[in-house]
């Protein structure tokens, strides 16, 4: 209680803010010590890193414990002969910076040991940029969560952009990290692109940059304007989340950056995105008094549901451990926009609409926490093992989990809870997220209600999938035998990296075992979007841990659900079973080898990943379209073949249907341009007064 009283303090906020920009800065000039020793360049950079993060836990915590309706507006002295930059630290600023920074701490604890394990002979120009990028990156988004105009915005938007990408290449050694950088760099500027347009179409029609000109003049636009302008909007932000059919540049990018990177690439950076269609859907472009159109809705809910689905799918198909946990982070934006989408359709609806958006909102709120840290965990415990084996392919790991306990029983940990298995924090977001599509499918009736329980029905199977990629990615990864020397020699990661992990498994289990405490920090972001009650009003903490949803007309609890209870019963079953285990060991014993039809047992005899995959691969031929390759080593004679050489591959629809189409097709247009390029002056004349002649008309039409 003594730290609200003080952080409700408005001296205290903003010296908070300006504490977090100097600690970011500082971390930035760090890079500058690499001139003399990258080990202090990483550590000091690390270090100033943290200090902001733990600055940005306590202004968001700040403001979402503090009295209800407080917001931090903070000017900058940065002026523009048009615009004023500003800082603005509302509910839902400080719910997405409160993400941020948790994911921030584990990361900058991780960093220093993981890069030099890592990469131990890189030169000081690297550790400089390492550092320097990794300062602007977490600065850049903490700072678009707080940005109080649309200039602000898009300068940290595009500083996020820049910096990750540098992260993303830093690491190059056979050109790999580059191309992915490319193609991260290409669709993200197209998405900027987007925001560009509706940005500057909010602001001519408002006169101004800040984001209270731009409410006031979304008031007076026509239904048909604010629609294109949220699809626009829709579409620069689900670029940067990596929404189906936009993700192709995540499997590509996320891996490439080092590990405590992709923990906040996937954990953190797609969230800002998030960030941004709610902010514009539900504040920038909604006017108190109206609606929001069900298309809007209904879009997300889509999108969602397909992001969802496609990408546990693409994920189950993986055998680089990283590039599977990059698929799986489409798959949870896909159930954060399931939530988001759903709160959209219910919102200020009849019969009880205001409840169920709540309840689908603090879902997707919820999730956005959660994914944040099951998947920072995730990428931190791949990296450990990377850092150690040196290899990304789980078909040449096998037996870590003696060598490496920690980081084994972590990574358990963070699988268990993104296969949204009790008592983690995993099964508690998406158990909200059914109950708010079964509450909307009650509600609505025909086509309506028949897609919320079709979207239920994917959200289910999704479920089941991750549990099933995770036992894969588990279980070939760390148990049975070492099928590489690279797995037999691995050793433990260094202490800062397992207490990185540590504290965002920490995190996992808390938001698991005691979410009602959680629905505190929602109740600013859900009261301020919906206008309504907040989270805690409708889904309860009766006594400590309690869920209950009130999903009723009248306002009753319609489902309850102890975590509690059930953690309590967990650790009482795993007691149980350790009792009985000793209790067996002490019968008389005799060890035998295997049976394996004569043969002594090796690597080879392990499940691999690739078959264990393999059923589901057939099932969803249709969507996998796999391509198969079979190479027969022969002695001289094709009677006597020595050795088969089976190669599989399956193909990401996205990416061969629609952008390698775009790609050819923009490759015949730059042809026929070039072999119509004569050099002579006449032609390039008529291309010009062509141009001048079409656009003229097209300005006609539209006036």
């Amino acid at each position: 209680m003594m730290f609200i009283n003080i952080a409700t303090n408005q001296e205290l906020l903003v010296t908070g803010m300006l504490l977090m920009a100097a600690c970011y800065g500082a971390g930035a000039l760090s890079s500058l010590l690499a001139r003399w020793s990258g080990r202090l360049a990483l550590g000091v950079g690390h270090s100033a890193a943290l200090a902001g993060a733990v600055a940005g836990l306590g202004v968001s915590l700040g403001v979402l414990l503090g009295d209800p309706g407080r917001t931090l507006t903070l000017p900058l002295p940065i002026l523009f002969p048009f615009a004023r930059l500003s800082l603005s630290v509302d509910g839902l600023s400080a719910y997405f910076l409160l993400v941020i920074s948790l994911v921030a701490v584990a990361a900058a604890i991780y960093g220093p040991a993981y890069l030099q394990a890592h990469a131990p002979d890189a030169g000081p120009a690297r550790r400089a940029t390492q550092v320097l990028a990794l300062n602007v990156f977490l600065g850049c988004m903490a700072f678009l969560c707080c940005a109080g105009d649309a200039l602000t915005f898009l300068f940290c938007w595009e500083g996020m952009t820049l910096a990750s990408y540098v992260l993303v290449v830093s690491d190059d050694r056979d050109g790999e990290n580059a191309r992915a950088g490319l193609l991260y760099m290409v669709m993200t500027h197209g998405g900027t692109a987007l925001l560009l347009v509706a940005f500057l179409a909010l602001t001519e029609r408002a006169g101004a940059f800040d984001f209270a000109g731009l409410r006031a003049a979304a008031g007076s636009l026509d239904g048909t304007t604010r629609t294109t302008l949220f699809f626009l909007a829709l579409g620069g932000f689900a670029t940067k989340a990596g929404v189906v059919p936009l993700h192709v540049w995540l499997p590509r990018a996320h891996p490439a950056a080092p590990s405590h990177v992709s923990a906040l690439m996937s954990g953190v950076m797609l969230k800002v995105a998030i960030y941004g269609i709610l902010r514009f859907a539900f504040d920038l472009l909604a006017p108190v008094a109206a609606p929001l159109p069900l298309s809007w809705g209904w879009t997300v809910l889509v999108l969602g549901t397909s992001s969802a689905v496609l990408g546990v799918l693409y994920a189950l198909q993986q055998h680089d451990l990283k590039r599977l946990l990059a698929f799986h982070s489409v798959e949870n934006i896909g159930i954060i926009l399931i939530g988001v989408g759903l709160a959209m359709i219910l919102w200020r609806r009849e019969g009880g609409g205001g409840v169920l958006a709540t309840v689908a909102l603090t879902a997707a709120l919820l999730h956005t926490v959660n994914h944040a840290a099951f998947k920072g965990l995730l990428f931190l415990g791949a990296g450990s093992v990377l850092c150690r084996t040196h290899v990304r392919n789980m078909e040449e790991l096998g037996g870590l989990a003696s060598r490496m306990p920690w980081t084994a029983g972590l990574f358990l940990l963070g699988a268990v809870a993104i296969s949204a298995l009790p008592p983690l924090n995993g099964f508690v977001s998406e158990w909200l997220t059914f109950q708010a599509l079964l509450g909307g499918a009650s509600r609505f009736h025909g086509p309506a209600g028949l897609g919320m329980v079709f979207s239920a029905a994917m959200l289910a199977l999704t479920g089941g999938l991750a549990a099933a990629c995770f036992v894969k990615a588990f279980g070939v990864t760390f148990l049975g035998r070492p099928r590489t020397p690279h797995a037999e020699h691995a050793t433990e990661a260094p202490a800062s990296m397992i207490a990185g992990m540590v504290w965002l498994g920490a995190l996992c289990v808390a938001l698991g075992v005691a979410p009602g405490y959680a629905m505190r920090l929602l109740d600013a972001p859900t009261a301020e979007l919906l206008h309504g009650p907040g989270a805690s009003a409708v889904v309860t903490a009766r006594g400590p841990l309690v869920l209950a949803t009130g999903l009723t007309a009248n306002g009753t609890d319609a489902t309850a659900i102890s975590m509690t209870m059930l953690a309590a019963l967990l650790v009482a079953l795993a007691a149980i079973a350790w009792v009985l285990r000793r209790g067996l060991r002490r019968a008389p014993q005799r060890a035998a080898p295997t049976w394996t039809c004569g043969m002594r047992p090796r690597a080879r005899f392990d499940y691999t990943a690739t078959a264990f995959a393999k059923p589901l691969r057939l099932v969803f031929s249709a969507l996998y379209r796999p391509r198969r390759e079979v190479t027969r080593e022969t002695a001289g004679t094709p009677y006597v073949v020595r050795r088969i050489h089976y190669a599989g591959e399956v193909v990401d629809l996205a990416e061969t249907q629609i952008y390698h189409r775009v790609e050819r097709g923009i490759t015949v247009l730059s042809r026929a341009i070039r072999a119509r390029s004569t050099g002579r002056i006449h032609g390039y004349i008529g291309f010009v007064l062509g141009t001048l002649v079409v656009a003229l008309l097209l300005f006609g039409v539209g006036q």
